[in-house]
This record gives C-alpha cells, sequence and structure tokens, in this order.
C-alpha cells in the first residue's frame, strides 16, 4: 500500500531567486484611539459606545471628529457595525477625512452578519457602499450588495486633490450584484486635472478570505470595464484565499502595479480569472482556476496603454507555479493595445508546473501568444527577452476543437521562448522538445491520473508515465497542496505524484485522501486511533455536502460532486479536496 500525507509547510517563496525579488510587505494596521458602534436599532442621540451605539455612519463620523478634537496629523479610529441589514452608504466624504490639520482615518469592522444593501441607491460615480479615504485601514466581516458603483472603494482623485491609499487590509468581505468593481484598491497614474505626472504607486494591500461573485456590470450598462477585485497603481499586494466567480468583469486583476503575490485563490468562470496588466514581480502560485460556463481565459497577461508619456510597458518577473487550470482557455499572452511610439516587453516570466487541462469549445488554445506581425516578424515595439515553460502538464479533451491546438503562436517558433520537461497529451507542435518533454496520449480529463486499479493494495501504483525523471526542479519545494517534492526526480504540473513519498507520512495526523483530485470516489488511510471518527466535508460556501463515520484504516468514500475545491474536517484540521 502507498502512503502519503499532505505535509502542510508554508514556504512563501519556494525559489532564491524568487525570494530576492519578492520582499512584499503586509500591510501595518494602527490600533485606533477611537471607537464608536452604530446598530439599526440604535440612535443618533447616543453616546456611541458598546451599550448605546448611533443609527448611522455619518453620525459616526461626526463622533469621531468630535472624540479626536483638535489633533494634529494622522489619527486611526474605527467604526464598529452590529450586525444587521443597512441600507446607506458608508461613505467618509472628503471634509470628513481632511479637518482641519487632521486626517482621520477609519477602519470599519462587522460584528455578527452584517450586510449593507445598496438596493434603491445611487452611489457618487467613481464611489463604493464602502468608500473610505485615507489609510492603514481595515474593512473586516461586511457582506455588500447591490452598489450601483463599486463595493469597497480606497483612493480620490478630483481637481487636483490625490489621496492614493496605502496600507489597507480587507478580510472577509462579501461582494455580489455590484455595477462597478466589487473591490478597487488605488487610483489611476494619471491626475485628473491632466497633468503629465505620473501619481506614485499607493502600498501595501491585502485581499484575503473574500468572496466576490455574480458581480460587475451587474444588471445595468457600465462605462469601463470592471473587475472582480481590482489593484490599480500599487504596490506590495497580497491576494490570499480568496473565491472570485461568476463576473462579467475580470476575476483578479493587476493594473500598472508591482510586486505581487496571488496565492491559493479559487477562481471561476469569470471574463479573465487572473488578468496581470502591465506587472512587474508577481508570484501567482497554488491557485484552483476552472470554469464551468464561461469560455475565458484561466490566467491572462497583457499591455493596455493608459498614457503616451510612459515609453514602455513591461510584462516582467512573473513567476506562474503550481496552478491547477481546468476546463479554460489557459494561460494568454496578448500584446495589447499601445501606441507605436511605446514599447511592449516580455521580460522574464517562467511558467512551471502547472496543470493545464481544457474542455473549451471555440478559438483558443492551452497556451497561446498573440501579437501582431510586419514582414513575418513581431512588430518592432513588441519584445519577448524571455518566456520560459517547464515541468507543466498542457492537455486538452478530444471533444474540444482546441485539443489541436495545444499550443499556438502567430509565428513558429517563437523567438525568445524556451520550453522543457513538459508533458502533453499530442505532440503541441513548435514547442516540443523531444529531449525533454514526453506526450502522453492517456493524460485524462482528471488533471491527475486514477490508480491503475480501483482496490489500493501494497503492489498498486500510479501511472508511472506520468512521473518525469528531471533534473533538480529549481527551488521549486513544494506542490500545490504543500506536499514536498521529490527534488532528484519529480513530476509534471501541479501536483506531486512521485509514489515514493511514504517517508513523508505526518505522524501526527496520520490521516490522508486520495486520488486528490479525485472523481466520484477516493480513500482515506488513516490509524487505528482515527477509528470510529466523524469526516465531513464542505463546499467553499461553508454548505456541508458529505460525510462519513470511519470503520477502517483504509476506507472509500463515494461521493458526486461537481467540479471544484472542498474542504474535508477532521480531527480539528481542514485538508483541501479537489472534485472534477
Amino acid at each position: 500500500m502507498i502512503k502519503f500525507t499532505v505535509i502542510c509547510i508554508f514556504i512563501a517563496l519556494t525559489n532564491c531567486l524568487t525570494a530576492q525579488i519578492f520582499q512584499i510587505s503586509e500591510p501595518q494596521i494602527i490600533p485606533p484611539t477611537h471607537r464608536v458602534y452604530i446598530s439599526t436599532t440604535g440612535n443618533n442621540n447616543n453616546t456611541g459606545d458598546s451599550l448605546a451605539p448611533l443609527a448611522t455612519f455619518s453620525a459616526a463620523l461626526n463622533k469621531l471628529d468630535l472624540l479626536t478634537g483638535s489633533a494634529n496629523g494622522n489619527v486611526y479610529t474605527e467604526v464598529v457595525v452590529f450586525e444587521g441589514n443597512y441600507f446607506e452608504i458608508f461613505r467618509q466624504p472628503l471634509n470628513k477625512y481632511q479637518i482641519g490639520t487632521k486626517m482621520m482615518n477609519v477602519s470599519l469592522r462587522g460584528k455578527g452578519y452584517v450586510l449593507i444593501d445598496g438596493s434603491n441607491l445611487t452611489v457618487n460615480s467613481g464611489g463604493g457602499l464602502i468608500y473610505l479615504l485615507g489609510s492603514n485601514i481595515c474593512v473586516k466581516n461586511i457582506a455588500i450588495k447591490h452598489s450601483t458603483e463599486n463595493g469597497v472603494r480606497f483612493g480620490y482623485n478630483f481637481g487636483g486633490t490625490v489621496i492614493n491609499s496605502h496600507d489597507i487590509l480587507i478580510d472577509s468581505v462579501e461582494v455580489s450584484a455590484t455595477a462597478g468593481h466589487g473591490i478597487l484598491l488605488g487610483i489611476g497614474s494619471l491626475n485628473s486635472t491632466g497633468s503629465s505626472v505620473l501619481i506614485p504607486r499607493a502600498k501595501r494591500f491585502k485581499v484575503t478570505n473574500c468572496h466576490v461573485h455574480d458581480a460587475v456590470n451587474y444588471n445595468t450598462a457600465q462605462t469601463q470595464w470592471g473587475s472582480s477585485i481590482k489593484f490599480w497603481n500599487a504596490s506590495q499586494i497580497h491576494a490570499l484565499n480568496n473565491h472570485v466567480h461568476d463576473n462579467s468583469g475580470e476575476g483578479i486583476n493587476f493594473d500598472y502595479c508591482d510586486s505581487a503575490e496571488v496565492r491559493e485563490n479559487i477562481l471561476h468562470d469569470n471574463y479573465a480569472n487572473i488578468y496581470l496588466d502591465k506587472m512587474e514581480c508577481a508570484y501567482v502560485h497554488r491557485n484552483f482556476i476552472y470554469n464551468e460556463s464561461k469560455k475565458v481565459s484561466g490566467i491572462l497577461t497583457g499591455l493596455e496603454a493608459f498614457t503616451v508619456y510612459i515609453t514602455n510597458h513591461y510584462i516582467k518577473d512573473i513567476y506562474i507555479e503550481n496552478n491547477i487550470i481546468l476546463n479554460t482557455l489557459g494561460i494568454n499572452l496578448w500584446q495589447g493595445i499601445y501606441s507605436a511610439i511605446q514599447n511592449g516587453i516580455y521580460s522574464n516570466i517562467q511558467i512551471r508546473h502547472n496543470t493545464i487541462i481544457g474542455k473549451q469549445f471555440g478559438d483558443g488554445a492551452q497556451l497561446s501568444i498573440s501579437h501582431q506581425i510586419i514582414l513575418g516578424q513581431p512588430v518592432p515595439n513588441f519584445i519577448i527577452n524571455s518566456v520560459s515553460l517547464d515541468r507543466n502538464i498542457i492537455s486538452a479533451n478530444a471533444d474540444s476543437i482546441n485539443n489541436n491546438r495545444l499550443l499556438s503562436a502567430p509565428l513558429n517558433p517563437q523567438p525568445g521562448f524556451s520550453f522543457g520537461y513538459n508533458l502533453y497529451n499530442m505532440n503541441p507542435g513548435f514547442a516540443f522538445n523531444s529531449t525533454t518533454d514526453l506526450i502522453n496520449a492517456a493524460i485524462p480529463l482528471s488533471v491527475i491520473p486514477s490508480q491503475a486499479n480501483n482496490e489500493l493494495s501494497p503492489n498498486s501504483t500510479y501511472n508511472a508515465e506520468l512521473i518525469m525523471s528531471v533534473p533538480n526542479s529549481t527551488g521549486i519545494l513544494t506542490d500545490f497542496f504543500g506536499v514536498l517534492r521529490n527534488q532528484t526526480n519529480t513530476n509534471a504540473g501541479a501536483i506531486e505524484l512521485n509514489p515514493n513519498l511514504s517517508g513523508l507520512e505526518n505522524k501526527e495526523t496520520t490521516f490522508n485522501v486520495f486520488p486528490n483530485p479525485f472523481k466520484d470516489e477516493f480513500m482515506i488511510i488513516t490509524n487505528e486511533e482515527n477509528i470510529g471518527k466523524e469526516f465531513q466535508i464542505f463546499d467553499i460556501s461553508g454548505k456541508l455536502v458529505g460525510g462519513d463515520i470511519l470503520v477502517s484504516t483504509e476506507q472509500k468514500h463515494k461521493i458526486s460532486l461537481k467540479t471544484g475545491m472542498y474542504f474535508l474536517k477532521f480531527g480539528g484540521k481542514t485538508f483541501k479536496l479537489i472534485s472534477f
């Protein structure tokens, strides 16, 4: 019997070179010196403490102004919102931020289930149902729906006054049914007055544990393209553990940004699930991306110019690693739109250890490069310095039109590209390297091979053809699940499949589930101490979808689930499961 246990090892930056590039600082949230409370049962004549809360956010701002008195410089405050439904805009006007010689920064925290409902409200153009100014601010435990503009908005730029917020934490916020962006952090690089001087990038944003769904262009026309979560002209960014799905705009979007980590997010059925636009230094890893209905990209990179003042636009120092991308148009490198006097430059793009399995009808490929050509060459202002693809599984299904186009580009072969140690289910054409790559036509839709037989036994093995003998894995120490890789004999793709991992058993938990990803059935391997205990399976919304009592150390569990990520809870621990 093969045993290998997921070892939850957090290695923020697994590549030494990557670690040197990505020094991403956490936002600094300063504890408030004053706090007031509001409640649906409150009264604006109350004192505003927890026993006598106020009724409205505007009254809370007035109360905080009085509490901070004649303070100078930055003051840090908080509004705590008791649970309930609120039908108002939580907006901080400029004259409630810049008050005399002080800048009043206001964090917003929900206590219980707080729903801000914008039904029948008109949000100011460019604003949001939550629209705060200032920096070192946290917004937490809030649900927002029916905004006629954005959901959460930070950043102000009007008439020459620019407030580009920094040190912002958005945690456990749900946004749905918005016409504008779901969560929009930062402002554009150009002043509203038309000045040619670029606005400096805001720094240190973190969006984590948020749920943005069924939003962006919701039931109304939109003058600009929306994004579910957008970072704009920003630096030092974390986008972690968010669930973003079924939005009409991009999923997680970076526009003219640098230094970002995008990790452990679940994205599906957004227009371009992750979009890197004019991006330098990004670490995109361990994300689960798939589509159920939309025919769109898993990860899109592109160069869309916003001004002629900048000559060069870059997609530079991008590491896309250990992602699982199912039923999408894969990873797309797009030249974008900019003028003839500007250069678009792709430099040091490393796409490694991803599993990209497609089931999409229509034009596209699992990896596509799109750019203009002239006289049989890329246009002079589009430059590819270095794009490498190695140790990926790249496959499509027989019933998808793009099955014959695993990789596509205007020119074959592509200058500036290198390919090696990839696994395909058919020869992709120009990218195939016969000395390093393998073709296994039996790669299933499932991402990962199932056992050689239905019964796990001491002699059962994983599909050996998907195990590749490759040189050292260039510092990617763990896979999608955090399992340590065998550095001298590792597999392609996002998930470590080497069967010789029994020595990595975690003696503390002695509990494992495989295959993972699974289809309709998985096996639980445990020890005698866990017999008689219950495990539970939850979907990503927290709904209980299955479970059982362990009655043996090798127990099958049959459950039919839609494609997606699930969480198995057992013994106080949570394990990620993927159903395909």
